[in-house]
Order: C-alpha cells, then sequence, then structure tokens
C-alpha cells in the first residue's frame, strides 16, 4: 500500500512539473511583452565588458634602420592584430618588421578579448637612412720632408731609434728633399704619432722609396702602422699593418711606388713607423687616404 502511495505522488509531481511548462510556454506566446529569448546564453558584446581591452605599444628600432620591432604595452587582451603600414601584418604579442625603404608609416595594434571587445592603438613610424659622416683623413706632417732639417722634427722617436737624416741628391726624392736611412749601424728610424683617424675604416698610405746598393747584401725597408708606443720590444704587438720591400726586387735605379694598406681598427690615432736592414735606403712624400 505504501509503495502504490509513492507511486501516485510521484506520478503527480512530474504531472504538475509538465503542466507548469505548458502553461508558460503558452503564456509567454500569448503574451507579447514578455521576451522570449531572456533566458538564451549571452553572444559576444551582448553584456557589459567590465574590464575591457586597451591596445597600447612602444617603438624600438634596431641595428638597420629599416627592421623595427614593438613592445605590446596592451592590458585585458588576449588576441592582438599588427598592421604595420606597408601591407604586412602579425598577429603575436609583440610585433616586427622589415621595411623596403624610406618613409612614414602607421603602425597599428588591434588588441581583442575574449568577449570580442576590442582596442586599438595607432603610431606613425617615420624611416629614414642615416647618413653617414665622411671618414676622417689624417694630417702627415713634412710628409714630403722639403724644408730640410727642420723637416726631422715630426719625425722623431728617440726610444725606438736615431732621427732620419735628410737628403738632397738628385734621383733620391721629390720635390726639394727627402728622408735618409743610412746603413744599418746607425739605427735610424721614422716614427710621426697622427690623429683623427675613423675607426674601423680602410686607408691606404702610400710613398716613394728607393735603395741605393751601397752593400753586397739586399737592402730591406720597413713600413708599419703602430698604436702608440716608445718600446721597442712592443712593435711587433702594437702593428696594425705592414709592409716589407727587398731591394732585389725594387732596383736601385729610380724611386720606387710604395703603398700600405691597412685598417684603423677602434683607433683614431695611428703612427707612421719606418726603418730599413741591410743597405741604405730613402723615403719620400708619404699620402694617406681612405679606402672606404
Amino acid at each position: 500500500m505504501k509503495n502504490i502511495n509513492r507511486l501516485v505522488n510521484f506520478v503527480s509531481q512530474k504531472l504538475l512539473a509538465i503542466l507548469l511548462i505548458i502553461t508558460l510556454s503558452i503564456t509567454v506566446a500569448c503574451d507579447p511583452s514578455i521576451d522570449a529569448l531572456a533566458f538564451d546564453l549571452p553572444e559576444a558584446n551582448s553584456q557589459e565588458d567590465l574590464t575591457p581591452p586597451s591596445a597600447a605599444f612602444s617603438v624600438v628600432e634596431g641595428n638597420d634602420y629599416l627592421t623595427y620591432s614593438f613592445s605590446n604595452q596592451s592590458v585585458s587582451a588576449t588576441m592582438y592584430l599588427w598592421e604595420y603600414g606597408d601591407g604586412n601584418s602579425s598577429t603575436g604579442i609583440d610585433g616586427a618588421n622589415i621595411y623596403p625603404d624610406e618613409g612614414t608609416y602607421t603602425v597599428t595594434l588591434t588588441a581583442t578579448d575574449n568577449l570580442g571587445v576590442s582596442s586599438t592603438y595607432s603610431e606613425e613610424v617615420v624611416v629614414v637612412e642615416p647618413e653617414i659622416p665622411p671618414t676622417l683623413i689624417p694630417v702627415i706632417l713634412e710628409p714630403g720632408f722639403d724644408n730640410g732639417n727642420d723637416s726631422r722634427d715630426p719625425w722623431r722617436n728617440s726610444s725606438l731609434g736615431g732621427v732620419i737624416q735628410i737628403t738632397g741628391s738628385s734621383g733620391y726624392y721629390e720635390g726639394s728633399n727627402g728622408a735618409k736611412l743610412p746603413d744599418p749601424g746607425s739605427d735610424r728610424i721614422g716614427y710621426q704619432m697622427i690623429s683623427e683617424f675613423t675607426p674601423n675604416k680602410t686607408y691606404s698610405l702610400s710613398f716613394k722609396y728607393r735603395f741605393k746598393n751601397d752593400t753586397d747584401d739586399n737592402g730591406l725597408l720597413h713600413v708599419k702602422m703602430l698604436t702608440e708606443t716608445n718600446d721597442p720590444a712592443d712593435i711587433e704587438a702594437n702593428t696594425v699593418g705592414s709592409i716589407t720591400f727587398s731591394e732585389d726586387v725594387a732596383g736601385v735605379e729610380a724611386l720606387a711606388t710604395g703603398t700600405l694598406i691597412f685598417n684603423s681598427g677602434a683607433n683614431s690615432s695611428l703612427a707612421i713607423f719606418f726603418y730599413n736592414e741591410f743597405d741604405e735606403a730613402y723615403i719620400d712624400s708619404f699620402e694617406i687616404e681612405a679606402l672606404d
């Protein structure tokens, strides 16, 4: 008997629920003042966004003037669209672009959150190729030794050797005079520190030279570019460029042209250093120019 009562109660509850649903449906259908979609789930943008996104970014220039990166500073966003103003776009958190040429480009970031709410931020990027300053050309004092013995003063370094002599012998110089390095034993050298090199540039040091056949040995003439030193033991370590000429190759009949190509490296000042071995030598008409 108890089981029958329970069954009757269960069926009665179910019938009441069904009647209630039918009644509500009829009421909604018959009463236009009731919103039939009031109980639907909200779509994107259909409910208030309490933390809407805010798009923002900062611009970072690269080492190459055409290359830029963009640091995303947006808040409350999960999706991003970068438009770089040159037809390129991306969807990463941060942006990056290589521009095709100089110009003014408008970069736009659209930041969107999970509710579909979007925010945009734009900024102009002005792409300009930087001017490259001309390579500096250092000034060599007394490059042609034409002021007689006074020409020796810029070429002195008593810590490295004796001072050069000056020659006026025909055929051994250009202009009025030239520098003379007598037979070895006198230990004469030329050394001049010159400034205002552009770092990391390639230069050409040209000059005239000649040997005098005074010995049975083939003379050698060494020309170097050094970082500053007053210690003979440091010459090799301080050398950034060097060239050697041999009497048996150059001959002794006339002035020959010599050229030393070197790179200034990180230096803005370097020294010209020259000396001879085994036979008398002459050098004149120094000139320096930039090759790049």
